[in-house]
């Protein structure tokens, strides 16, 4: 059965690897009453907060098969009504070259072609402890968006990392988590919800669920931590965590 726990504060720890990767730095001018939608799917952690200006910056590292088909990364905007939507797209993903990787003795090696692994295999006879086929993406964003603007996050496999966020905020992440970090007394209503994974909290605001949710596998909590915007969390297969703001 899921439940809340009680948690002490500390850092979400995230292994880094060693690779070649691009560095990427964007921005999208922000027009009086709109609102904003962010959606990614394979930015492996996103980072959101406000800042003072009337603009959309985002900066991060690329890294596709290890540096070899970062342009294939791209940002698109597009205006629907009072809403601003800037998404990702890898182009071409499925026709971009898959690498092999296999941890043998605690050690990771990547191969460029199956021919290359069989090699490795016939020259290194015995178990693998583990073994992936697939291209390689590591791709971390670091997001600021103006500050009470309403402001929307979707996520596929990624984690969303919100810190320091001065207005109405949405976070959705389907395989990812989501990590939250919440001043209360500036806070409104909080939100939380998973359906698979777990909700943690150290924050003083009272959580509560529903117990008549008719849904097995859904874990819903809410709660009126101030005075100030409202918070939603979701995560469909990760854990929630809220934390208390430094």
């Amino acid at each position: 059965m899921k439940h809340i726990i009680i948690f002490l504060a500390g850092a979400l720890l995230l292994p880094l690897g060693s690779y070649a990767q691009t560095t990427l730095q964007r921005s999208f001018p922000i027009q009086a009453g709109q609102t904003i939608a962010l959606e990614f799917d394979h930015p492996r952690l996103i980072k959101v907060s406000t800042w003072e200006k009337n603009e959309v910056a985002i900066q991060g590292t690329v890294s596709i098969n290890h540096g070899e088909h970062d342009d294939a990364f791209i940002l698109e905007q597009k205006t629907n009504g009072k809403i601003l939507t800037i998404r990702n797209e890898i182009r071409d993903l499925n026709k971009l070259p898959r690498l092999y990787t296999i941890v043998q003795g605690g050690q990771t090696i990547t191969f460029n072609t199956k021919d290359d692994l069989r090699k490795y295999q016939a020259e290194h006879p015995g178990k693998f402890e583990r073994m992936s086929e697939g291209v390689d993406i590591e791709i971390v964003l670091e997001i600021k968006v103006p500050r009470e603007i309403p402001t929307q996050v979707t996520s596929v496999y990624g984690m969303v990392e919100v810190r320091s966020f001065q207005g109405p905020i949405s976070v959705s992440s389907t395989y990812g988590g989501v990590d939250a970090a919440v001043t209360e007394k500036t806070t409104g209503q909080i939100k939380a919800e998973t359906n698979y994974g777990e909700i943690f909290s150290n924050l003083d605001t009272k959580l509560t669920c529903n117990p008549n949710d008719p849904e097995a596998f859904h874990l819903l909590v809410a709660g009126n931590a101030g005075s100030g915007p409202t918070y939603s969390f979701q995560s469909r297969y990760g854990n929630v965590y809220l934390r208390k703001a430094n």
